[in-house]
């Protein structure tokens, strides 16, 4: 019978034709996949950066920077520090015989030192100092201190007005930078500068000081004041002793 069931089954599959062909799974979905958000400039503006910056320094060209390097000044006395860079082709008596202008009252300057900066963009000067004691004002300069300087008969100035509050010697430091056009963007390395600066006490400011502490000794309270006092008589006795006993 088991015979007999097996040969109908293999003629009807022949009759119809049956395949069986086996279902595979297919791939099991992942996570919906994101974009990163695009960081720094596309390629185009890459490159007209680039190009930029090598238009830009392709311009460049030596100029020269007068400023005075080494100053004498009086304490609490604003005195001008100025910088001047010249083009190689500029002919005018300020760029040909660059002279400090020295304050009124100030001692002689030395005459301003040169030296090779680049020019051809927008040129800026800047002038800082690390001390409290210095103060330095640079409302006499253009908006934001660049200015151009793209020929070479150009010239520019920059002013600062500057003053101590207590004697010694002190440094200022300067920099000179070159923007590429209408932008934000240097086009080489600064070059910097430095100012030694000696502030030299005054009467005036001698005085002031002695009235100052004269002020200050007379806030003392009588326990200070007979302390110090007690303190003087002490080393008054002690250097009299001193003496006899050496004598």
């Amino acid at each position: 019978m088991l015979a007999l069931l097996l040969a109908v089954a293999g003629l009807l599959a022949d009759a119809f034709d049956f395949t069986f062909t086996p279902v595979r799974p297919g791939p099991t979905p992942g996570p919906a996949q994101t974009t990163a958000p695009h960081a720094g400039p596309s390629p185009s503006e890459q490159f007209r950066y680039q190009a930029t910056m090598q238009d830009g320094r392709r311009d460049l060209f030596d100029g020269q920077l007068h400023i005075t390097t080494d100053r004498t000044v009086d304490v609490t006395e604003w005195f001008t520090v100025r910088a001047l860079i010249c083009g190689p082709a500029n002919s005018d008596d300020l760029c040909l015989y660059p002279t400090e202008l020295a304050s009124a009252g100030a001692a002689p300057q030395r005459p301003p030192t040169s030296m090779t900066v680049p020019v051809g963009g927008r040129v800026g000067v800047v002038l800082t100092a690390p001390y409290s004691e210095i103060e330095i004002r640079d409302d006499l300069n253009p908006e934001g201190s660049a200015q151009p300087l793209t020929d070479p008969t150009d010239a520019a100035t920059w002013w600062w007005s500057v003053r101590a509050s207590k004697p010694g010697t002190y440094e200022l430091r300067g920099a000179v930078f070159v923007l590429a056009a209408d932008t934000d963007q240097e086009l080489v390395p600064r070059e910097t500068f430095t100012i030694r600066l000696t502030v030299e006490r005054t009467s005036t400011y001698t005085a002031k000081q002695l009235w100052t502490l004269t002020l200050d000794v007379t806030k003392w309270s009588v326990p200070q004041i007979v302390a110090v006092l007690g303190a003087l008589i002490g080393a008054g006795a002690f250097a009299t002793w001193i003496r006899r006993r050496f004598r």
